[in-house]
């Protein structure tokens, strides 16, 4: 447990205001002073009393009690409680209970874990383990959370230890048998695909802590074991027919609609020409676009080193330029800290929120008016990048590693736009007038 650093242990009790001769142990004064002068920093003071009991304090000056110990060579804590909810004396007997059972070769912090996680919902892991200490820190994490808690709502109230195979499947089951009004279904493979990764990411998290013993499945659930997900593909032109005019087309309406673009917004219309020419011209997604900075900016080099915070994938990859991308680069020329490409005050997510939003929800509606464009999303400009890629003559894989995908199967359903192209061209032939070569 070590010993007091009694140096150390003066100086902060004079730093809160301690004076004339110091208690060699923790008092209510001490206490009280510790409560009344918050230093801005967290540190702890030693009872001096109860070995391996110290006053823990945050840096508002609220204070908790724990307990150090060590149990077979190893160091480990445990929260006695909060000062105000737990006296000094409580405090003191409740930490002698517990070098008791120590010296008994009990583990008390392993006890009271096993103990909590036994008893422990879904919704209680997903609020006091998962998101601080997981979704706190990733991209994206407010929407993983939100995502959780709508899609498994029935599971959020029973014991995570106790989660069953069939439990989850009847939430994915009632979820795909659900119809709209109209008697589509309500929600897409897709989406059902993406609640399961998330929902499994956090079941795979409480067994590496210890909370649940295995993931309830090896494999998909059966309800979405051979759903595939979104194999949507749209991109500009595609709507287009014989009898579409010159410069009348998607592509040409798109642009002349796009350079019009004018907004009250921050940046005003250059804020959706550069996230619309950033999409088109490197197919990167709207998150990585909102989340640039200089620092991953090569101009030199023309290329953006994406890194994992920014990905979908959460895997660095790299971005080339092209003219195109580098003329929406020098469009916009706002910054704000840290050399971030949007700027905004407070928590970054909502900062993103604000950006991504805007592009999106509340810019992009009128873009597409403008430009008379039906079922056409900025995420459509990925999709355009890539048809635009392989009709360029770039393999499979060249463009796999463009867009950043996992896997080669997901870039696949791209390639019947090319088989396409061939067909028609193939068609166009056998319908024009044949060449007699004498």
């Amino acid at each position: 447990m070590g010993r007091i650093d009694e140096a150390k242990r003066i100086e902060r009790l004079r730093a809160i205001g301690m004076k004339g001769k110091l208690p060699a142990v923790l008092t209510e004064k001490v206490i009280e002073a510790v409560r009344t002068h918050p230093q801005g920093e967290v540190y702890s003071i030693a009872d001096g009393r109860v070995p391996g009991l110290v006053l823990e304090v945050g840096t508002g000056g609220t204070a908790t009690w724990w307990l150090r110990y060590r149990q077979a060579g190893a160091q480990r804590r445990l929260k006695i409680g909060a000062v105000g909810a737990v006296m000094l004396k409580d405090a003191r007997a409740l930490a002698q209970g517990v070098l008791a059972d120590v010296a008994r070769g009990e583990d008390p912090a392993q006890a009271r874990k096993e103990a909590r996680s036994a008893s422990q919902t879904v919704r209680e892991y997903l609020d006091l383990t998962y998101e601080p200490r997981v979704l706190q820190h990733a991209k994206g994490g407010a929407d993983t959370k939100a995502r959780i808690l709508f899609s498994w709502e029935p599971l959020l109230t029973s014991p995570i230890a106790q989660l069953t195979r069939d439990a989850i499947e009847k939430v994915l089951a009632d979820r795909k048998a659900a119809e709209k009004p109209d008697g589509s279904r309500k929600t897409k493979n897709g989406t059902l695909l993406r609640d399961w990764s998330s929902f499994r990411a956090m079941l795979a998290d409480a067994v590496d802590r210890g909370a649940l013993a295995a993931i309830p499945m090896a494999r998909r659930p059966e309800p979405i074991r051979k759903l595939r997900g979104n194999q949507r593909v749209r991109y500009l032109g595609q709507k287009d027919d014989e009898n579409t005019k010159p410069g009348e087309g998607e592509a040409e309406r798109f642009e002349k609609a796009l350079a019009a673009f004018q907004s009250a917004e921050p940046g005003g219309g250059d804020f959706l020409r550069f996230v619309a020419g950033m999409a088109l011209a490197t197919g990167m997604r709207r998150g990585e676009i909102i989340r640039l900075s200089d620092k991953i900016l090569n101009i030199r080099e023309r290329r953006i080193d994406l890194t994992p915070e920014i990905t979908k994938s959460n895997k660095a990859r790299t971005v080339y330029l092209s003219d195109a991308a580098l003329a929406a680069l020098k469009l916009w020329n706002v910054r704000g800290k840290g050399g971030k490409l949007f700027s905004g005050e407070g928590n970054p997510d909502d900062v993103a929120a604000y950006w991504e939003n805007r592009a999106t929800r509340d810019e992009w509606p009128r873009l597409c008016a403008a430009a008379q464009l039906e079922d056409f999303h900025l995420h459509d400009c990925r999709h355009d990048y890539a048809v635009r890629l392989l009709r360029s003559g770039a393999t499979l894989p060249q463009v796999r590693d463009a867009l950043g995908h996992a896997s080669v199967t997901q870039t696949e359903k791209y390639a019947h736009v090319v088989e396409s192209d061939v067909r028609n061209a193939v068609l166009a032939l056998g319908r024009s007038t044949p060449t007699v070569v004498k």
